[in-house]
């Protein structure tokens, strides 16, 4: 059978180039019949439920393993196609920038700790008067050549510098991509909400009651199984509104901001332009449950 004039009916008989040949791999699949799949798939043209047998019959393949090869190899092709058109790239990339940003400050605690650690092993007369000041610690280790950490010191001061960039480029992202919640809590503890929830999507899901203990699961944890209080806050603790509210208003506070970037991180989904109104009259929300009544 001429595989060339077959009528195409199911997906496999878009498979076939020009000069009837079956494209076999996923690496040789054209781009162009990929895009004709999609689009026939789309508008219901084709069917993606034949009998393997019927392939075998028209001479597409020679047996099933040969069909489900295929199938995989170009359901692949489609699969890779459809995450490049609705991918958002300034969301991914918000998301990966703050995991290595929270990596490089693990890193740079870890370092420095140990530092810390040599320096008071080396020095035990100057305990007893000892104040901690890692970045003065480290400013004494890079002027001192002769140190054998004098080179990591210097890899440190480096590092902390690349991350304080690499933070105020997360600032500007995050503006762009969540402007209102950016607007109400910081650039910073919104990019790091976003990625613990993997997507804005999921951040404009959650209700304000997980927001409010969004990366507190080991406090929740602990909550759930020993009966201790339950957490207050979790991420937006780092929030200055909450941090440097009194004690006994915090809770309220939490509530108030999670109820406002659960609104505001709808408003970014689906809107993704700043609302000034909003903003306003939420602020105004934050400052009132900070405050007594």
């Amino acid at each position: 059978m001429d595989v060339k004039t077959l009528e195409k009916k199911y997906w496999y008989h878009l498979c076939i180039d020009e000069q009837g040949s079956i494209m076999s791999s996923v690496s040789r699949i054209p781009e162009k019949i990929i895009t004709d799949v999609q689009r026939k798939r789309e508008e219901g043209c084709i069917s993606f439920h034949p009998s393997w047998r019927d392939a075998v019959a028209e001479g597409i393949v020679a047996d099933r393993a040969g069909y489900l090869s295929l199938l995989r190899d170009l359901s692949i092709g489609l699969v890779v196609r459809e995450l490049a058109d609705n991918s958002d790239k300034d969301e991914a990339s918000l998301i990966h920038l703050v995991r290595i940003l929270d990596e490089a400050d693990r890193s740079l605690s870890k370092l420095s700790e140990k530092i810390e650690d040599y320096y008071i092993a080396l020095n035990p007369a100057e305990l007893a008067g000892y104040q901690r000041n890692i970045r003065s610690l480290i400013d004494t280790l890079t002027k001192t050549t002769e140190d054998p950490l004098n080179r990591m010191a210097k890899d440190l001061q480096r590092l902390q510098e690349t991350r304080t960039t690499l933070a105020h480029d997360i600032g500007r992202l995050a503006e762009k991509i969540l402007p209102n919640m950016s607007a109400l809590c910081g650039p910073l503890v919104s990019a790091r909400l976003l990625a613990k929830a993997g997507s804005k999507q999921h951040l404009a899901s959650m209700p304000a009651s997980s927001l409010q203990v969004f990366g507190a699961g080991s406090s929740l944890f602990v909550h759930l199984t020993a009966g201790t209080n339950p957490p207050k806050h979790g991420i937006i603790y780092q929030y200055k509104g909450i941090r440097h509210a009194k004690r006994r208003f915090r809770g309220r506070v939490s509530r108030v901001v999670a109820c406002q970037l659960g609104i505001a991180a709808k408003i970014d989904l689906y809107r993704g332009v700043s609302d000034e109104i909003f903003i306003k009259k939420a602020g105004e929300r934050i400052c009132r449950a900070g405050k007594e009544t």
